[in-house]
Order: C-alpha cells, then sequence, then structure tokens
C-alpha cells in the first residue's frame, strides 16, 4: 500500500478521504460474510484505502465476523486495526439495548478491529433520546431519520448530543429512494443547523446515474457533496441545493480546499455503499484519481 493517495489534486484528496463505508453485506451486493470480509482486506491493502473510512457490520453478526476475519486481523497491538460502524436494530425494539451491549463487549474482545460507530432507525424525538442514554460514551452513532416530513425538530434533538443523522438515499426498489425536495431540505437543513450526516444506499457514482434494474435515476455522491457545500459555505436556498441534486455532474470548483475540508468535517461526513469499485471507476474517468 502506498504512502501517497492516489488522489490527483489535494482538493480532490479532500474530498474524498475517508469518505466510503463498504457496506458489501448489504443489497445489492448481498456478499457473504467470508467474501465481504476478503474484499475489506484486499481494499485496506490497495492504494486507495484511504478513501475509506469503515467496515458496516450488523451487531447480530459481529461474532460471525471475528471467525471470519480472524486470519486477516491486525493484532490488537498494531496501530491499523480494522474500523467498523455496527448496524443496530431500530431504537424502541426489543432488540436494541442487547444489541448496544454486544457491541460494547465486542470491543472489549481486543480483536483487532473496533466498533466506534454505530447506526440505527429512529422516528421519534423520545426514541432517540432513549436510545442515547443507552449508548457507551465510546459509540458515536448515526441516527437514520425519515424524510418525507420536515425533519428539523428531529435534527434539533441531535443538537446537543454528540451524534450524526443519516439520510437514506435508494435501494434496491423505487420507493426507497428520497423525492429530490425531501433529500435537499435535509441537506439545507443540516447544513444550517451544523448537524453532522452520513448517506447511505443508491449512490455508487459521483453524479446521477440511471439505475435501469431498479427503474430510478440515482443521486451522485459528489453532488450531495456539492449540494451540502452549496447550503453550507453559499448559503444556497432548498431550491437551489434541490436543483445540484438533479443537475448531471457534480462541481466542486466553487470552494477552496478549506471550505470542503471543513463540510467533509463538520456535515458530510461519510458515504454507505456496498461497491468500492464502482465508485473509484468512476472517480478515475473523471480524473479525480490516477490511473
Amino acid at each position: 500500500m502506498s504512502d501517497v493517495p492516489t488522489a490527483v489534486t489535494t482538493k480532490d484528496e479532500i474530498a474524498l478521504e475517508g469518505f466510503i463505508d463498504y457496506a458489501g453485506l448489504f443489497p445489492p451486493a448481498n456478499l457473504d460474510m467470508d467474501s465481504t470480509v476478503v474484499n475489506w482486506n484486499e481494499f485496506m491493502q490497495s492504494d486507495d484505502s484511504w478513501i475509506l473510512a469503515r467496515l458496516i457490520i450488523p451487531a447480530s453478526r459481529l461474532e460471525e465476523f471475528k471467525q471470519a476475519a480472524e486470519s486477516m486481523l491486525p493484532s490488537p497491538e498494531e496501530q491499523d486495526l480494522w474500523q467498523l460502524s455496527v448496524l443496530l436494530p431500530p431504537a424502541g425494539s426489543a432488540e436494541f439495548a442487547d444489541a448496544v451491549q454486544a457491541t460494547i463487549e465486542f470491543n472489549v474482545s481486543d480483536c483487532g478491529a473496533v466498533a466506534n460507530v454505530v447506526e440505527f432507525k429512529a422516528n421519534t424525538v423520545s426514541e432517540i433520546d432513549a436510545a442515547l442514554e443507552l449508548l457507551h460514551d465510546d459509540l458515536f452513532p448515526f441516527i437514520e431519520l425519515p424524510i418525507d416530513e420536515d425533519p428539523r425538530g428531529l435534527l434539533a434533538s441531535l443538537s446537543g448530543a454528540i451524534a450524526g443523522a443519516k439520510v437514506r438515499t435508494g435501494g434496491i426498489t423505487p420507493e426507497l429512494y428520497p423525492l429530490p425536495a425531501h433529500l435537499a431540505r435535509f441537506i439545507h437543513s443540516c447544513a444550517v443547523a451544523g448537524q453532522p450526516f452520513k448517506a447511505t444506499a443508491g449512490m455508487h457514482h459521483p453524479g446521477q446515474n440511471e439505475n435501469k434494474s431498479v427503474g430510478i435515476v440515482e443521486f451522485g455522491f459528489l453532488s450531495v457533496l456539492q449540494a451540502t457545500a452549496s447550503a453550507s459555505v453559499l448559503g444556497s436556498s432548498v431550491e437551489e441545493v434541490e436543483a445540484i441534486l438533479v443537475s448531471d455532474t457534480p462541481d466542486l470548483s466553487a470552494f477552496t480546499e478549506e471550505q470542503l475540508e471543513q463540510v467533509r468535517a463538520e456535515l458530510f461526513n461519510s458515504l454507505g455503499t456496498c461497491s468500492f469499485n464502482e465508485p473509484r471507476e468512476d472517480l478515475r474517468t473523471m480524473g479525480m484519481l490516477k490511473e
């Protein structure tokens, strides 16, 4: 693995560093655990490993992960432990507390991987508050919120907590894709509130892409980054953010390196996707990654 990132420019590196959470276990890839951890190990040894952030594993499969990855995991004494994001059951479910405890126990096991992020769905302020009460201080939560209604009330409940929001941007059926206006409203609300968030699903490409198997035009992950930066840095309106989301090609040229760095650190933290190769191929075609 090279010590030099494969980004073409410093701005490209800032935009992409630690950007992708790999979700190979989830649709549409639906890989088994062995294939997922083999892929992750190979990705982590590649010259593009700097783009990766975490491997996403459901809490119910943490023991299965340890068994599958045992021969590949670094020793606990090494500094490059595998970073995991653990998917918990929905807040308010009977399984939530046990899944939190399983994650804490996983970290105590010192297996060569650490779960320092958790993800779960919540639909109400009371669910969010109760879930945060159960979380260990070492677990940073990204909470998936519904965005078909105005999300500002739910986002406000996160303002005093050390927590991020999560937005679903697609899936294996058309109804899992939010309307552009709803996604724009969520992004704009996060930018105004200074609320960090991650996005998940349905974005394998930097710009808009026609997914013929689902029958829908997908959002682009760099378009979401541009939309977030535009709302935060330029004060763009919800309508202007929506126009960026549905434009053909993302364009980050209006932003300085410092501005993009702040947006990545404080707002759009990462993208969950079951593919690492498709984003890399497109980014090379765009000239953001070296061949």
